[in-house]
């Protein structure tokens, strides 16, 4: 089982270790130096690694460079508003494919996303190959005109009795989108892809109930990242709708199911202002 690791010469009976540690690993000695409780699970988050102010503590077989020390810089409340307000779904990407260094980077700032009991249980699945992002396209193009007949029964009158109107109402947007896509599909334009030169999946473990989180959370980590690199992002619902079809073309990992899916190129565009948002939807209770 791997277990912390502590240099009791380097403690200084701080007790830092003991607050961040959220399963009793560490425990309390009195005014000494904390105990490593070996029979109690750790699931290696490393919190007590890194808030050490004294490098007392390592963690069983994990090399010590993986916990190098960090600049944490000054972000402003302003600054980090800006960022997030202004950050813009792309779908129009410049003809450059994005380096295989970019992706790796991106990878490894979205590997860093929490998941539960540190699990760290996901995958990534990057496509760049054109043949294979056209067998997607075909794929999910297929995809759509199914689900499109589905959709129109549901958007219908007679559908009312049974659904809400906000219900109806979404299915109509719907309609609208999926016969939007095949038009285009069926001119010769990529409108399920929109030619991004890359196309990233997210997975976690199909059993985990927070399996979805765990692919979700990296999802987001990329994409927040990849803007400051002056890549753009969007998400495909297409794609996310069909995890059992896109298994069907890619080498997805065992046990594992495709929660998020993604675009990403170089943007062609910059948006120059804020856009609207519906008011928030909001329960307090004080």
């Amino acid at each position: 089982m791997t277990q912390p690791i502590l240099d009791q010469e380097k403690c200084t009976a701080c007790g830092l270790c003991v607050e961040v540690c959220g399963l009793d690993v560490i425990v309390r000695n009195g005014n000494g130096c904390p105990t490593i409780d070996r029979a109690a699970y750790c699931h290696t988050c490393g919190h007590c690694v890194a808030i050490c102010p004294q490098n007392a503590l390592s963690i069983q077989g994990v090399p010590g460079d993986q916990f190098a020390p960090v600049h944490t810089p000054a972000i402003s409340p302003l600054d980090m508003e800006t960022f997030l307000l202004t950050k813009r779904s792309c779908r129009e990407f410049k003809e450059r494919p994005v380096e295989k260094s970019v992706l790796e980077n991106l990878i490894t700032v979205a590997r860093m996303a929490p998941t539960s009991i540190n699990c760290q249980e996901r995958a990534f699945i990057v496509v760049t190959d054109a043949a294979k992002i056209a067998e997607l396209r075909e794929a999910l193009t297929q995809h759509i005109r199914s689900l499109l007949k589905m959709v129109k029964l549901a958007a219908s009158k007679p559908a009312a009795l049974f659904l809400s109107p906000e219900s109806q109402e979404h299915m109509r947007h719907l309609q609208a989108d999926f016969e939007i896509a095949l038009r285009h599909t069926g001119g010769g334009d990529d409108y399920i892809f929109h030619n991004a030169p890359c196309l990233i999946f997210f997975t976690g473990i199909t059993m985990d109930p927070s399996g979805r989180d765990h692919a979700l959370g990296a999802q987001h980590y990329l994409m927040l990242y990849a803007e400051t690199l002056g890549l753009g992002t969007c998400i495909n619902g297409y794609a996310q709708s069909a995890p059992k079809i896109l298994a069907k073309h890619l080498n997805i990992p065992k046990a594992h199911t495709i929660y998020g899916a993604i675009m990403l190129g170089y943007r062609k565009h910059t948006y120059r202002k804020r856009v609207y948002r519906k008011p928030a939807s909001v329960v307090y209770y004080e």
